[in-house]
């Protein structure tokens, strides 16, 4: 099959971003014409071989669930942390989050509102906290495989060089591995290259703190840390520090053991001026007592890492691309955000970027109304959303060495961004863990649904998902002052939705912050603001008292949206939102 010269969508990679995202379009949109170039040939190796549960429901969408759970992979069922000075090992225990439930259901506690994927249902979820320790080699490869069902046209072999916008289309520069080349024409082009990442290169954010080499290797003949019911088909990543960074510890075959070693860029330089990369790494291992004697008796493996290698190495440095998204174009995956590997959430966020770049094409496709612009913003405001998340809780780890109870307090300003809920911390982190923050986006529809009609009475002015008993009712609100914490705006949000088409996400405007510092909170209390009101939002971040706010509103609210009685009591809900939402601080 010859690479055609045009196409509606070119997919640049063929990881599980560029896959999801190619299997997605044609599944909702099999009339448009997908190309996926690749410039490995599968099977290949990559590291990031985890999953964490909020990707299930990716997963079901892509109809590769089902062979996943009926399949060899061992199945993760947490994650088990050995952190610090206290050796005493703790959980993150995912079958926990089923046990006790929402209720009496143990499969409604979570049914991922917000979170993509309409296609979770109770009835779906036997065991709806597994996820899964995956070889890279066959998880990315069934995923091309299903994209190819779908009908996506996808080549092995072939690298994109430059991507270039002309008129309405984009021309895509490409070489294959015999040494042909040519132009594919597109209408879009998804960038899901990695961390090369093409179409961000040079224009990424990097975290000064969180520069680490990550040294892996694969064993055979090593004892499982973790099972269940004393089975090896289930079983948790085994995390542990150790004095110079920490090592993961879990198996992704039978037989075949992932140990990673990942520590700060200095230290890894330092000590490797002066011995080998495979001493270094049994060094490594030797300094954990909780994994050394796993090892007595192993081999490390040389048929895993490619051209034979028994042990590898790569840069961890979290980074993010400065703006995932342009004319034409967006990117996903470690292209658009790369976070540390702490948490497991690589293969996770490639999924969900994946994912939503899919529903967030097909959603401007069948929408012109729709400022095209602004949606893929709302995308990119996703992004930062789902991973800010992950790394504040990536950086509180290493920035603290203390007992399990510091992680799970973060981890509960994380999932319960809003104070809504009445969960203990332990219970948070593991929320966290699985991916499931904040807590607002992770309830069942009993619970978010019906929407809570705002001050005006009126479908056109603002509405909840949910209520909050932790901050003051809008009309105690008048006499109260308040500080300003971060910049925000009134903008186009997207949240999947069951009254949503198919492949299609709901579209309303909400309060988003551009603060790196606050982007966890971008999902915190999803309300429907009306974009007449943005001049009041304006005005809420030049006043500092809610009398003021209120006195200025009837003439910043349009009269056929509210009379002024209305437009005073909505100034003071949107004061009470951007609270919850913790841009603002009451006093």
């Amino acid at each position: 099959m010859r690479i055609p010269s045009d196409c509606d969508v070119a997919v640049l990679g063929a990881g599980p971003a560029g896959s999801s995202f190619a299997a997605l379009v044609k599944k909702y949109a099999p009339g448009l014409r997908v190309v996926v170039l690749e410039r490995a040939r599968f099977p290949r190796w990559r590291i990031g071989e985890s999953t964490i549960p909020v990707a299930n429901a990716v997963l079901r969408d892509l109809g590769v669930y089902e062979r996943l759970a009926a399949s060899d992979a061992v199945k993760k069922i947490g994650i088990t942390f050995v952190w610090g000075k206290d050796r005493q090992p703790w959980n993150a225990d995912y079958l926990q989050l089923a046990r006790e439930g929402a209720g009496e259901d143990p499969g409604a506690v979570l049914d991922v509102v917000g979170q993509d994927f309409a296609g979770l249902r109770r009835e779906q979820q036997s065991e709806p906290f597994t996820a899964f320790n995956i070889r890279r080699d066959r998880f990315d490869a069934l995923l091309l495989e299903q994209a190819r069902g779908f009908g996506a046209e996808a080549f092995e072999g072939v690298r994109a060089t430059s991507v270039r916008r002309e008129g309405d289309e984009m021309r895509v520069a490409w070489s294959d591995d015999d040494g042909a080349s040519g132009t594919l024409n597109a209408g879009f082009v998804l960038d899901a290259t990695g961390l090369g990442a093409l179409m961000t290169r040079g224009r990424r954010e990097r975290d000064p703190h969180m520069n680490n080499f990550a040294v892996y290797g694969y064993f055979a003949g090593a004892g499982w840390k973790v099972t269940y019911s004393g089975e090896r088909s289930h079983t948790t990543v085994f995390i542990a520090s150790i004095p110079h960074g920490w090592i993961w510890y879990f198996p992704i075959a039978e037989d075949v053991m992932s140990v990673g070693v990942v520590t700060h860029r200095d230290h890894f330089r330092d000590r490797l001026a002066g011995i080998e990369l495979e001493t270094f790494y049994r060094e490594q291992l030797a300094a954990c007592p909780e994994i050394a004697p796993l090892l007595a008796d192993a081999r490390l493996r040389d048929d895993v890492l490619p051209g034979g290698a028994r042990v590898g190495a790569s840069q961890d440095w979290s980074s993010w691309a400065e703006q995932p998204v342009g004319p034409g174009w967006a990117a996903a995956g470690d292209a658009a955000v790369f976070v540390d590997p702490i948490l497991s959430s690589g293969v996770t966020l490639a999924l969900q970027s994946g994912h939503r770049a899919a529903y967030t094409l097909l959603t401007a496709r069948a929408h012109p109304e729709f400022d095209r612009d602004a949606l893929w913003r709302a995308y990119a405001d996703y992004l930062r959303g789902e991973a800010g998340a992950f790394l504040k809780l990536a950086r509180f780890f290493y920035g603290n060495n203390r007992a399990a109870e510091s992680w799970w307090w973060e981890a509960q300003r994380l999932v319960n961004a809003s104070g809504q809920l009445d969960i203990d911390p332990a219970r948070a982190f593991t929320m966290a863990t699985a991916g499931f923050f904040p807590l607002p986006r992770a309830l069942s529809l009993e619970i978010v649904g019906p929407l809570i009609t705002g001050a005006a009475g009126s479908d056109a002015d603002l509405r909840y998902v949910h209520e909050n008993s932790g901050v003051p009712a809008p009309e105690q609100l008048a006499e109260q002052s308040y500080e300003v914490l971060t910049r925000f705006r009134l903008a186009l949000r997207t949240e999947p939705a069951r009254s949503a088409p198919p492949g299609q996400l709901r579209v309303f405007h909400d309060l988003v912050s551009d603060d790196p510092a606050f982007s966890h909170r971008l999902a915190a209390a999803p309300t429907e603001i009306s974009p007449q009101l943005a001049p009041v939002v304006d005005a809420l971040q030049e006043e500092r008292s809610v009398r003021a706010l209120m006195d200025r509103a009837p003439s910043l609210v349009p009269p056929h949206l509210a009379q002024p009685a209305d437009a005073r009591r909505l100034a003071a809900h949107i004061v009470r939102v951007a609270a919850i939402k913790g841009f603002v601080q009451l006093s």
